[in-house]
């Protein structure tokens, strides 16, 4: 099939960018949301480095052409350094199999020039591996790396497309120059696929971001900052929230799945929605721990969670089940503890309901979004 458009460059130059980058989502969520995510991390430093050499063209996930009619304007400005490369198309998701979109949209990636044949690509979202001839950045005449987020084929929310992650895989990781991998879990479905050679790059924060001062008041305050879906474990978490009717749990982020709105219903619990970036250093500044109530095992994704590191940046104590990869952030600071054993974890924590004092830390610099850039640079400009 062919692609549905051809690839254009800026309209303010016609000068080839010195990347490609194809996001998980694309520019529209990374904006809405601020770049907090992985791919957005990597964009941002990397926009900021090669803004002189061409900057980094963020070509986005395909997207129905009735997107446009809703979202009438973008809700901010791109990164520095970053052009959007956006497509849009006839057909609709099917709404009783959404998920389904994330394989169709594929069909419809952009047409690459002959002025960026040469020009590296950074890829997370795996099924960029089945865009059709001229349009997919594997096509063998460009240094590509394959960062992992997530292990798909073992992700929930992706069961029903299981067939088409399994051949995006087999593509990406046969044809990616480099594989990099967010966690042990992502470095294992590295290794399934044929790839030793893959690359562990755990996740990481920006410190600067973040104060280390507090401006929690009131009754101890447990937060949680991140998606509200099945990675969280919703019996465990109502079981420590009961048991801790003196402290109050704060969970800012979007709520995927609605079981979990039951949580609103705990007369200790505030559900602030989605939290754009740039407010959350503010926000944890008002927590005393920061918690991590995630599944172990079964539910478990794979990657690596950004909100440990940031929640250390910000000098907040963590509290997190024993997911994997948890002792080997070289993190201090972190208590790690069955979820069973959490509302006890936390009465040591706050000594009965009095002020947590903060923890300072000293992030190391491999555990940097601008250690992770330059790591991912070089990957990609490396003969």
């Amino acid at each position: 099939m062919r692609p549905h458009r051809a690839f254009r460059l800026p309209v303010s130059t016609d000068r080839a960018p010195a990347l490609l980058a194809y996001p998980m989502h694309g520019q529209h969520k990374l904006l809405r949301e601020g770049y907090r995510t992985r791919d957005g991390h990597l964009i941002e430093w990397l926009g900021h480095d090669l803004a002189d050499r061409g900057g980094v063209a963020v070509v986005s996930r395909p997207e129905p052409a009735l997107t446009r009619v809703v979202r009438r304007r973008p809700p901010g400005r791109p990164a520095t350094g970053t052009h959007p490369v956006e497509t849009r198309v006839a057909r609709v998701p099917d709404p009783r199999d959404r998920r389904r979109w994330w394989a169709t949209s594929a069909r419809s990636y952009p047409v690459l020039p002959e002025s960026v044949a040469d020009v590296p690509a950074l890829v997370w979202n795996p099924f960029v591996a089945l865009a059709p001839h001229g349009a997919s950045p594997f096509d063998g005449r460009r240094r590509v790396v394959l960062d992992l987020l997530d292990d798909w084929s073992r992700h929930y929310a992706f069961a029903g497309v299981r067939s088409a992650v399994d051949e995006a895989y087999a593509v990406a990781f046969d044809r990616a120059d480099v594989v990099t991998a967010n966690g042990a879990g992502t470095a294992d479905l590295a290794r399934r696929h044929g790839r030793d050679d893959v690359v562990e790059l755990p996740n990481g924060c920006d410190p600067h971001r973040f104060d280390q001062r507090s401006t929690a008041i009131g009754p101890t305050t447990v937060g949680y900052v991140g998606k509200i879906g099945r990675r969280v474990d919703l019996a465990g978490v109502l079981a420590t929230v009961a048991a801790r009717r003196d402290t109050t749990f704060v969970f800012a982020g979007p709520v995927l799945d609605r079981e979990y709105r039951v949580l609103d219903r705990e007369p200790n619990v505030t559900m602030t929605g989605d939290v754009h970036y740039t407010h959350v250093p503010e926000l944890l500044r008002s927590f005393d721990v920061g918690w991590v109530p995630h599944h172990v095992g079964e539910r478990e994704v794979g990657g690596d969670v950004i909100k440990t590191y940031e929640y250390r940046a910000a000098g907040l104590p963590v509290l997190s089940t024993p997911i994997c990869g948890v002792d080997q952030r070289g993190l201090d600071g972190v208590v790690v503890e069955d979820l069973d054993r959490h509302a006890t974890a936390l009465a040591a924590l706050t000594r009965d309901g009095a002020r947590v004092p903060r923890r300072p830390a000293a992030i190391p610099r491999d555990a940097t979004w601008r250690h992770k850039a330059d790591v991912v640079l070089a990957a990609l400009t490396r003969a």
